[in-house]
């Protein structure tokens, strides 16, 4: 059986906080033990092992002359090590961070059955849509600016290099699919996201290993139920914020 939290992180050792320093806002996402990742922002970018998944934000006409060591002096500041973060920009308001979780209880079938290591999945989004785009479409290049949809999918699970990737995949399909649920259209035609998006997925290295995260699957069901119920909440704030 699945189950829906809007509310409480389900995996232990994961918390959010939501961040207000007077260097900043930001999206916090710590785990007592590095989680893995796969992050498409350079602040960590790639496969790695990280204790902290940082959201922050940024104006959106940010433009750092070297946006690596300005984004790593920022972590220091904040008094996080950044060797054990990996964080994204966004230009869109953290404050309307939108979040989902699904638990997969012992009623669930047999196959994905784990009791004492229950299947958690987290989506944690902010979603701006000032420069909303659809892929394949031309852009022009006033539109590239720091990413306004930012995806972050926190798993209680071990998942191959495969699945990861497959998760990313799927987290993209649940982000084109509610901003068509949204109504965000460019040029008559369904939105696919905007033009600077980021993805990042972590699995807490804990319990079962899933060789696939596709739409087919449990858990893959789980990323995409998540991202897209954290894309409209997020959404639907964007869309009652004033210009």
């Amino acid at each position: 059986m699945l189950r829906m939290n809007q509310n409480r992180v389900p995996i232990t050792g994961v918390q959010m906080d939501l961040v207000n320093s007077e260097y900043g806002s930001y999206v916090l996402i710590r785990s007592d033990s590095p989680m893995r990742t796969l992050n498409s922002s350079p602040w960590g970018g790639g496969f790695g092992m990280f204790r902290s998944l940082m959201n922050r934000q940024v104006h959106r006409h940010y433009n750092e002359a070297d946006p690596l060591r300005e984004m790593d002096d920022f972590i220091q500041r904040e008094g996080l090590n950044p060797r054990e973060t990996a964080g994204m920009l966004t230009a869109a308001w953290v404050k309307d961070v939108g979040y989902s979780s699904l638990t997969w209880t012992r009623d669930g079938p047999a196959d994905v059955e784990n009791e004492t290591n229950p299947l958690h999945v987290c989506a944690w989004v902010t979603v701006g849509l000032g420069n909303k785009a659809r892929a394949g479409a031309e852009v022009p290049a006033a539109s590239l600016y720091p990413g306004t949809i930012n995806t972050i999918v926190v798993i209680e699970g071990q998942l191959t290099d495969a699945a990861m990737v497959n998760a990313v995949i799927t987290a993209t399909e649940a982000k084109a699919a509610a901003l068509q649920a949204l109504g965000v259209e460019v040029d008559g035609l369904p939105a696919t996201g905007t033009t600077t998006d980021a993805v990042l997925i972590a699995t807490t290295c804990r319990g079962r290993l899933y060789s696939y995260a596709g739409t087919a699957t449990a858990l893959g069901n789980m990323i995409g139920r998540t991202v897209y119920e954290a894309i409209l909440a997020s959404g639907q704030l964007y869309e009652k914020t004033p210009d």
